[in-house]
């Protein structure tokens, strides 16, 4: 399938139709554009949003999910290229160690691994469900613990304050929400909705612009995000064709790619990089966390 969506209007045709399409990922089949769920995909514009009351609805239709064998697909994620760019951000003195998050553009180990890329498993044959309905992200030293965040229908972000005297009011920029929620030092988790597959920013809303995480709604749950070892394991998958996918969400043109698999019980190794090329992968912005702006109106899918 082929899929033309403003949410993702950096990238090409074909990678958007690898990262949102559903026909044949292993996932229910795509909602009817003009549907109330199509309507849930348009472009993260709140002025297009349903309350966030919506946002917790089961998938649908109802699958059954597989329940043959599976694989674990693991890996390293490296990037090549230029290095990365300094950002434009000033940390102030109570939030110094946040520059080792946000101070470059992306995140890379010693020997080239990536932090903070998206891994995603796809078109293979049969659902698979989420593990648990919540993506846990916690808040400490003025940074959340994750620059990238990946969820499927069903989950939603849940949000919690490490800190011992700092409060923080997190944000999730294209979720209409329904009120200001304070994350108050240790105090009990917040639940933030999204308003269905697309495409979100993480804010922080108490005058600490760097404090950013890139949300993806994604219509399967095969994905993984890599930490500063560049590591990732995606546990679950049929066995069977596949592809992956690879994506940094911070470069100006979500920098991807992909491959053919074939999964087979038990590890399937399969190491992945990206080259970043500094003139054309840097946002206009220099951190990557504007919001394009762009019309409000639901993804169209057609067959190919």
């Amino acid at each position: 399938m082929t899929l033309s969506s403003p949410l993702f209007s950096r990238l090409t045709m074909g990678a958007a139709a690898l990262w949102l399409g559903g026909c044949s990922n292993g996932t229910p089949p795509e909602p009817t554009p003009g549907s109330a769920t199509a309507a849930a995909t348009a472009s993260a514009a709140p002025s297009a949003a349903p309350s966030a009351s919506s946002s917790a609805a089961k998938p649908e239709p109802s699958v059954k999910p597989y329940e043959g064998p599976t694989g674990v697909v693991k890996g390293v994620v490296t990037i090549k290229g230029d290095e990365a760019p300094v950002t434009p951000f000033d940390f102030p003195d109570n939030c110094a160690a946040a520059a080792g998050m946000y101070g470059k553009l992306f995140r890379v180990g010693q020997d080239g691994q990536l932090a903070d890329a998206i891994v995603a498993v796809t078109h293979y044959k049969g659902f698979v469900p989420p593990k648990q309905r919540a993506v846990e992200i916690t808040i400490k030293d003025c940074q959340y613990s994750q620059r990238s965040i990946a969820l499927t229908d069903d989950q939603y972000l849940e949000i919690r304050n490490l800190d011992s005297g700092t409060s923080y009011i997190p944000h999730l920029d294209g979720a209409r929400l329904p009120s200001t929620n304070v994350a108050i030092p240790q105090g009990p988790s917040l639940r933030m909705d999204t308003r269905g597959r697309g495409r979100y920013w993480l804010r922080d809303q108490m005058t600490r612009p760097f404090m950013m995480a890139h949300v993806f709604h994604f219509p399967y749950s095969t994905t993984a995000v890599t930490g500063l070892d560049g590591r990732f394991s995606i546990e679950g998958v049929p066995v069977g064709k596949a592809k992956i996918n690879v994506m940094l969400p911070q470069t100006k043109t979500l920098l991807s790619v992909s491959k053919d698999i074939e999964v087979k019980e038990g590890d399937n190794v399969v190491d992945l990089e990206l080259t970043f090329d500094a003139k054309r992968d840097t946002p206009d912005d220099g951190h990557g966390g504007t919001k394009p702006k762009v019309p409000a109106q639901p993804p169209i899918a057609t067959p190919d």
